[in-house]
């Protein structure tokens, strides 16, 4: 998986999240221990690939290092995105947890975003004083590295107005404008044309990187694909796609209302603004 379908993936759980919150049956246990496990492995790799980088670069000779980070740099975009990925997730987890009134996978949560935050506090250091990093590459990162940070608060929006989860956003208030827009419109016409939008968006934003790929590309998508096995069969059409969360409630005569009908910047100038910095900070 590149680095654009792991954020549609992640855009799509989010979507549909509300269904697995409001599901009257427990969480795959052993769903949720793949996605324990292979969170641990990952940050365990990442952690040992961030502290032997700047060795590796100090042993290589002048003309080769660009390569060494050339060959690094698609270790700490998977570092970047696993951070949308624990935060998104997480969120969902520990709602569901609440909503059932148990721990066991907020715990999961909260373990696997602590590891995915050390991890990435180690690529943050890299980009301050990596030995040998050029402007350009830093300056590459970053603006990444800024855009993963704002998806996150954008899938995020309505897990944390809804459900209180300020501690998983990176930007509470950026966070909380989004959930109020899809709250408010959750059960509205418009609520599909909504996210329709974000995957417009979200196709453009992010390039199709390539993540490292051997056994650490097979970690990933066992990850990915415990996320998914935490949904069960019953969330799922004949034809293996997700039931949209309105189908899914009127299905289960769910009458409630989210979010209050309070006025909002809309979604479409918001997301233009973005491009527009975007475009500001690349020139």
């Amino acid at each position: 998986m590149n680095l654009r379908q792991i954020v549609e993936l992640i855009a799509i759980v989010s979507a549909h999240s509300p269904n697995l919150i409001e599901a009257s049956g427990p969480i795959s246990q052993a769903a949720l221990r793949r996605y324990e496990d292979y969170s641990q492995i990952r940050v365990r790799n990442w952690l040992k690939a961030l502290e032997e980088l700047p060795r590796e670069i100090m042993e290589t000779s002048a003309g080769r290092r660009h390569l060494v980070w050339q060959r690094a740099e698609s270790t700490l975009i998977d570092v970047l995105a696993g951070g949308l990925v624990a935060r998104v997730w997480g969120a969902v987890l520990t709602a569901c947890d609440r909503s059932r009134r148990t721990l066991a996978a907020e715990r999961i949560a909260r373990t696997a975003l602590a590891g995915q935050m050390q991890a990435q506090q180690g690529v943050l250091r890299l980009l301050v004083d990596g030995p040998h990093l050029t402007l350009e590459r830093v300056v590459g990162l970053d603006r990444l590295r800024r855009r993963i940070e704002r998806w996150t608060d954008l899938l995020l929006g309505h897990l944390v107005r809804r459900h209180a989860l300020r501690d998983f956003a990176f930007d509470l208030e950026r966070s909380l404008d989004f959930g109020e827009e899809q709250l408010r419109e959750s059960w509205e016409p418009r609520h599909n044309r909504i996210w329709d939008l974000y995957f417009v968006c979200l196709r453009s934003a992010f390039p199709d990187t390539q993540l490292p790929g051997g056994i650490q590309g097979q970690w990933r998508e066992e990850l990915m694909h415990s996320i998914l096995g935490c949904f069960p069969q019953e969330l799922f059409l004949e034809d293996g796609v997700l039931k949209s969360v309105r189908l899914n409630r009127l299905l289960n005569a769910g009458a409630r209302r989210e979010g209050p009908p309070m006025p909002a910047k809309s979604t479409a100038a918001r997301l233009a603004g973005w491009r527009g910095t975007r475009r500001r900070s690349r020139e």
